[in-house]
């Protein structure tokens, strides 16, 4: 009991420090977007520009899942879903670079997403511009999936502000006191901290009037069977207007919502909400900003990619069955019992989060920070709910990695 309790701690440690580094990164809240970002008639296939990309992806940790199930017979639930608006994207060379996971998406003309640095990921796009795709990824070698789903909304040059709000602005980030450095340049903005090199991964739009707007939504869930459960969420958005030569006028709003277990194990709900503006100004002008991007892109593209020959072609081009939903795990494990598991579990949780996906339209809450606690409930029955059964399975010796091919049947 008291490992659990330390085990639950130290998470929300973890995530709340995650928040502090986010709460400065970026920013928003604006829900209608300016008129000048028109969309096409269809988006497929896609065309070479600049798009805002409004996302939701939510990261499940498989890997503690099943290990903490694993030593104590109890189920385990670790995920966080992070809500970004206002991110600016490139679309070139039939690759979408996503700035946030870093990962370059291939998006062919039927909508079809796939991703040749990691072939876990797959998805689709439809001719509205809403996009979902998911994929697999280890980090501090513990297995994680990640789900996403977007918008993308086409950014005019119209719509982009001019040379005379270019600049580089001084700020403090609220959390951690350390000083940040805006750089604004030909209509998108960015930031760093002085003594480091790399910049914010990726832009925010300055439209042609200097306005700005983007937001953070982090909602947390944590449940250990009946020990613990739960379910934070904060919201950190701003807004502001850049005056040329002059400087930034700033509001951040940062709100949290919420149910946390107190020390006797008794839920307790909380809200809070905390508001910071003021005037930051002007130093000089910055290096281009598109150049950050297409950097960005460039080290991406130089990471070895993996050898398609070392996968099942059953995981590679999963097949499609009638009134079925099918979805892939793997995980890369010497001992051959726990890796499958691991890449079953990974399986369930696409499962899982394609049957939602199904049902998510139906979800009405008039409460923007209890929607996300809402969904969460609903993901978790889901995911207790569902029955499926392992089609495919295949461990490769050399790699010692697991391949799990699963499927659902859907009405």
């Amino acid at each position: 009991m008291k490992n659990s309790r330390y085990f639950l701690l130290s998470f929300l440690a973890a995530a709340l420090v995650c928040f502090s580094c986010a709460t400065v990164t970026r920013p928003e809240e604006k829900t209608e977007e300016p008129a000048k970002h028109e969309a096409p008639a269809s988006f497929l296939p896609m065309r070479t520009g600049w798009y805002i990309y409004n996302s939701e992806r939510a990261w499940k940790s498989i890997e503690d899942e099943y290990n903490f199930f694993e030593s104590t017979g109890m189920k385990m639930v670790l995920e966080t879903t992070w809500k970004y608006t206002g991110v600016v994207c490139r679309f070139e060379d039939g690759v979408l670079y996503d700035p946030i996971s870093k990962v370059e998406l291939s998006i062919d003309g039927e909508g079809g997403i796939s991703c040749a640095g990691n072939v876990s990921i797959r998805g689709n796009m439809d001719k509205e511009g809403r996009l979902f795709w998911s994929g697999i990824n280890e980090e501090h070698e513990k297995l994680q999936s990640i789900f996403v789903k977007g918008t993308l909304i086409p950014v005019l040059p119209s719509a982009r502000g001019g040379r005379e709000f270019d600049g580089v602005y001084h700020l403090r980030n609220v959390v951690t006191e350390r000083e940040m450095l805006v750089k604004v340049s030909d209509g998108f903005s960015t930031y760093t901290y002085p003594g480091e090199e790399e910049d914010a991964p990726w832009p925010v739009l300055i439209a042609s009037d200097g306005s700005f707007s983007y937001s953070i939504e982090i909602t947390t869930v944590v449940e250990m069977g009946d020990l613990a459960a739960n379910k934070l969420s904060t919201l950190f958005s701003s807004a502001g207007q850049v005056i040329p030569g002059q400087g930034i006028n700033l509001e951040e709003t940062t709100r949290t919502t919420g149910q946390v277990d107190d020390q006797a194990g008794a839920p307790q709900a909380y809200a809070g909400t905390y508001v910071r503006s003021g005037e930051f100004p002007n130093e000089a002008i910055p290096a281009d900003i598109e150049s950050l991007v297409r950097s960005g892109r460039a080290a991406v593209r130089a990471e070895p990619k993996p050898n398609p020959a070392d996968y099942p072609s059953w995981y590679l081009r999963p097949p499609k069955k009638q009134g079925f939903i099918l979805a892939t795990g793997e995980k890369t494990f010497d001992d051959r019992e726990t890796a499958f598991a691991m890449a079953e579990a990974a399986a369930a949780a696409d499962l899982a989060e394609q049957l939602w996906a199904r049902v998510e339209s139906s979800i009405l809450d008039t409460s923007r920070g209890s929607e996300t606690l809402a969904d969460e409930r609903i993901k978790s029955e889901t995911m207790r709910r569902m029955n499926y059964r392992v089609i495919e399975k295949a461990y490769n010796e050399g790699t010692h990695t697991a391949f799990v091919l699963a499927e659902t049947a859907v009405d």
